[in-house]
């Protein structure tokens, strides 16, 4: 049976952290650790009251953050996890099941029968529209036998720490999750769904401008397709 670790990404996280540490399944993880992007508020303070190892992260990008995040991790697999309420702890057991099972990559989908995207109750739904652009550009792109993917922007996501190595990631900024997805594509990792309700996003505005993150999101794309399906 794999063991999983849960890593928390955080940053001003103060309010989120207030209302999701409570409700987070510790007992069902091998370990948690925290990596915090130099926060201002109480984050750090709540963590550690918490009893959950902080590292400090060392260079800026939620990229960055993921990959020190797994440079730290001990365990045979890892769940990356927002505590800003967009992401909802009650989904936890099933993505460490399914990583338990032997998944390798597994994503909580906004965009599949049975989720709910936080744009779904607006009749303009941009992030999402542009989401499923992005998603059909790299199925277009890199797809093979049927692995596919729905939704590429959100991190709530699982992998294993040897199907994590096997990707090469070297994106630091916010682009690490469509990179991520494009060369499991591109190497055959299979890429394993489930639906997650969105929630509303607990305390202060997003770190991530939808229009700076497209433009991050295409520029990536433009330069994987440059270099092929096999260089990864």
């Amino acid at each position: 049976m794999r063991t999983v670790a849960l890593v928390l990404i955080v940053r001003n996280e103060e309010g989120g952290l207030a209302r999701i540490l409570p409700r987070l399944p510790r007992q069902i993880f091998h370990s948690i650790l925290a990596v915090d992007g130099n926060s201002k508020d109480r984050t750090r303070e709540l963590l550690a009251g918490a009893g959950i190892p902080v590292h400090i992260q060392k260079r800026p990008g939620l990229g960055a953050a993921m990959l020190e995040g797994r440079a730290l991790v001990q365990a045979d697999a890892l769940i990356f996890f927002h505590p800003d309420g967009n992401e909802s702890p009650d989904d936890l057991p099933r993505m460490v099941d399914l990583l338990a099972q032997g998944r390798d990559f597994v994503v909580a989908s906004r965009m599949i029968a049975g989720s709910w995207n936080e744009e779904d109750s607006e009749l303009f739904r941009w992030r999402k529209w542009a989401n499923r652009g992005f998603a059909a550009l790299a199925n277009g792109f890199f797809a093979q036998n049927g692995n596919r993917t729905t939704d590429v922007t959100n991190g709530f996501r699982g992998i294993s720490c040897a199907a994590f190595d096997r990707m090469a990631l070297t994106s630091t900024d916010l682009t690490l999750d469509y990179q991520m997805v494009i060369h499991a594509l591109k190497l055959g990792i299979p890429i394993s769904e489930f639906p997650t309700r969105e929630g509303a996003r607990i305390g202060g505005e997003t770190n991530f401008p939808s229009i700076r993150t497209g433009l991050a999101e295409l520029r990536l794309l433009v330069n994987e397709v440059r270099m092929g399906r096999r260089d990864v």
